[in-house]
């Protein structure tokens, strides 16, 4: 008999399943040890490199995500909000969905923020998304936002604080995969789509995939070459983006910024595979994002989202960032390194 099954035949694991909110889990002693060991080599890493620690409150006005366009409508429709009374008003609030907007908020908001130095931000925090099945509802994210620093060397600096951590967490067999948002929006911008429009047909491609590349390319003949190369084709190296940039080359400044990234992995002796097409459906991105894996496991996402202070009344602020599921890190790490 399995443990999964001994657990279900056991009353007392049933009574305390029925006692915890769904979604939510307990972590114990074992668990416990292994998150702080990755929790200590993170803010050890991060901070060897600058970054300060911060946490943000749990509960944040809804409409801070809202003004920002950070929540797309899949994850809209996962935060738990509530109303907040305050006599016969109330404004609706939610449980932190994401770690990167209340930072965004706090750099904002802080003596000094308008010096143009760049600000180096890490935390380890939960944020809470709805799932309608039996995934986890709550998750610890650790993570860094790096502001005032434009690309490239603000993107080389991410990447290289990415492999740093997760070689001292004695994650092998690593690989990155790039994207740039503002090479697929130049892209679809080819097809005479407005901003709307191009947002539509992101979405449509992720969930689509070929079929959606074959009608946005019949409906564009022109940009159809452009298209298929960036929506298509994974891998590549320096010959693929001068093919692309041939097909594109009003996009001659987003393709340097993938050629700096790919540079600085290519020196730290890591694999990397460009994946235009693979940056998600998050609207704030403006430049390259990126995710890492190890072992064919994904355990860090990052990207750059520059007009984020600004959507929120902030100064303009080139800004990137990067965050893992501590928990999943901690699964992830082999016993001694973590």
């Amino acid at each position: 008999m399995s443990e999964t099954e001994a657990d279900t035949d056991n009353p007392a694991v049933s009574r305390a399943e029925t006692l915890r909110s769904r979604g939510m889990h307990d972590i114990g002693p074992d668990e416990m040890r292994r998150f702080r060991r990755v929790e200590a080599r993170f803010l050890e890493v991060t901070a060897a490199a600058g970054y300060q620690e911060i946490r943000t409150p749990t509960v944040e006005p809804l409409h801070l995500f809202t003004s920002a366009g950070a929540l797309s409508p899949q994850l809209l429709d996962r935060v738990y909000s509530f109303l907040d009374w305050d006599g016969w008003s109330g404004e609706r609030m939610v449980l932190r969905p994401d770690s990167t907007l209340p930072a965004v908020r706090w750099f904002e908001s802080r003596e000094g923020a308008a010096n143009g130095d760049a600000a180096r931000l890490s935390y380890v925090q939960p944020v809470y998304r709805f799932d309608a099945g039996d995934g986890d509802r709550e998750l610890w994210q650790c993570g860094v936002e790096l502001f005032d620093l434009a690309a490239p060397e603000g993107d080389v600096e991410l990447l290289r604080l990415a492999r740093e951590l997760l070689n001292a967490l004695g994650l092998g067999d690593l690989r990155f995969e790039l994207a740039h948002a503002g090479l697929l929006r130049a892209a679809l911008a080819s097809t005479g789509l407005d901003e709307t429009g191009q947002i539509e047909a992101l979405d449509r491609v992720i969930e689509g995939g070929e079929e959606a590349v074959g009608e946005l390319a019949a409906a564009s003949p022109e940009a159809a070459s452009g298209l298929r190369l960036l929506l298509e084709i994974r891998g590549g190296g320096a010959g693929y983006l001068d093919n692309v940039e041939a097909a594109l080359p009003e996009a001659a400044g987003q393709i340097a910024e993938l050629r700096a990234a790919m540079s600085a992995l290519d020196a730290a002796g890591v694999d990397c595979d460009l994946a235009p097409a693979a940056g998600g459906s998050f609207e704030y991105y403006t430049g390259l994002t990126f995710r890492a894996l190890a072992g064919g496991e994904v355990c860090l996402l990052g990207g750059r989202y520059d007009r984020m202070a600004e959507a929120i009344g902030g100064r303009p602020a080139p800004a990137s960032g990067f965050a893992a599921d501590l928990l999943r890190l901690a699964a992830l790490a082999p016993e001694a390194a973590s």
